[in-house]
């Protein structure tokens, strides 16, 4: 079991090598385009085995049965995997462990499965650190535990007008970037 911590850009090879080799990590993080490579290479894992199964089972029966076995087995396997994958997207979003843990027992309660279903889709959709709140709470991480050298959401610059000097009599406003750390810069 590795501890895996994505960060930055993440490639289809990187995101396959880490999801195979954290299939029981639970800590660290995995980043958005981590997380949907690796779920591209799970889809397509099993419509190639199902194709390849279903092309075995009408020439050869006994070899097309075996290998929809295989697939269907390593269904678990897969299972495992993204259920650790999911935790640490999660996670990268800004989510503390526990309720996490809450949130994936919730998701077997019938009626309310589609409904996590549907928010754990948009939580994977968010950037690092959406969640990242100014104080730690039981529920997301705070700032100070953000890793300062990841671009996150929290640390992008943030366009704004700002209010015209008194002794100014130009109609346009200038425009104001401003960095969470409390620098400004006039653009321009």
């Amino acid at each position: 079991m590795r501890r895996i911590e994505e960060r930055g850009e993440v490639t289809f090879g990187q995101a396959i090598k880490d999801y195979i080799q954290g299939w029981v990590s639970y800590g660290g993080r995995s980043t958005r385009a981590g997380y949907w490579w690796a779920q591209l290479a799970v889809v397509l894992y099993f419509v190639i085995g199902f194709l390849l199964s279903l092309a075995l089972v009408t020439t050869v029966h006994v070899l097309g049965i075996i290998v929809l076995c295989i697939f269907g087995l390593s269904g678990i396997f897969l299972g495992i995997a993204s259920t650790g994958l999911i935790f640490r997207r999660y996670r990268d979003v800004g989510f503390k462990t526990v309720p996490i843990i809450i949130w994936e027992i919730c998701a077997f309660i019938p009626g309310l499965n589609s409904i996590i279903g549907i928010a754990s889709f948009v939580f994977t959709l968010l950037p690092t650190d959406q969640f990242v709140a100014e104080k730690e709470n039981w529920l997301v991480r705070g700032k100070d535990s953000v890793d300062k050298t990841q671009t996150t959401a929290a640390a992008q610059p943030q366009l704004a007008k700002a209010a015209p000097a008194a002794t100014t009599t130009s109609t346009s406003l200038p425009t104001v970037v401003f960095y969470p750390d409390g620098r400004e810069q006039e653009i321009k």
